[in-house]
């Protein structure tokens, strides 16, 4: 871990905006998933599991354009809140990238119904951070009443994939965040996350400004991962 956070912490400014970088070079030798393979692209077959242990469930032409994007809010970006965390290198990954463009950045959670992630155990040893790891269902009380009390200007929802749970999810969440971001929007693997994601573009394009990331890789066959964005207009004119 201490690799990682040294390798992004020696990134100048030009090289963290630098979309072409991010997307060819950092993301990648940060290591990427080696689940579901048939979902991932062959040309970065030597980064699955590999790199430097990330494990990171993102596609780099679609992360590197979601970051990039970031890097324009980052100044008012104080707190994240990510919503299943998988193995947890997004996580990482986003808390780094925002810490290294807003010296403010402090507070961060990652949640999931599983065990802490031995990625996330790691982060939280070395960060200089406030990180915790919350094992909780996005769609309990107890979380509710959490989020109730605790306001994340950045909220990244990755859950229960099901058109219901991603719902739930977004809705528990909008009150308390100023970014709400959706991951698998184009994901033909689970259509419901693309279904909801549709619905509330349609319904609240008066209140926020929506960007979607969902470039694919020719040599897979399908349609897979997804990034979704909502920024509450008032927010940005603040």
């Amino acid at each position: 871990m201490n690799q990682v956070l040294e390798l992004i912490q020696s990134l100048n400014r030009q090289k963290l905006l630098d979309e072409n970088y991010l997307e060819h070079t950092l993301i990648p030798s940060l290591g990427l998933n080696n689940e579901n393979l048939n979902e991932q692209p062959k040309e970065l077959q030597k980064f699955f599991g590999g790199g430097l242990g990330l494990r990171i469930w993102q596609y780099p032409n679609q992360f590197s354009k979601y970051l990039k994007l970031i890097s324009q809010h980052a100044s008012n970006i104080n707190s994240y809140l990510e919503i299943g965390c998988r193995h947890g290198g997004t996580f990482v990954l986003t808390c780094e990238y925002i810490k290294a463009l807003n010296t403010r950045f402090s507070k961060a959670t990652a949640v999931d119904i599983i065990d802490m992630p031995p990625i996330i155990k790691s982060y939280i040893d070395v960060s200089s951070l406030s990180i915790s790891f919350m094992q909780q269902n996005s769609q309990s009380k107890d979380f509710k009443k959490y989020l109730s009390d605790n306001f994340y200007d950045l909220i990244f929802i990755d859950g229960d994939h099901s058109y219901d749970g991603v719902k739930k999810d977004a809705e528990v969440s909008r009150n308390f965040c100023n970014v709400q971001v959706f991951h698998d929007t184009t994901n033909q693997a689970c259509e419901g996350v693309g279904i909801y994601w549709n619905e509330f573009k349609n319904t609240h394009s008066d209140s926020y400004y929506f960007y979607d990331f969902t470039d694919q890789y020719d040599s897979v066959d399908g349609t897979f991962l997804g990034i979704g964005v909502a920024v509450r207009k008032q927010w940005v004119t603040i």
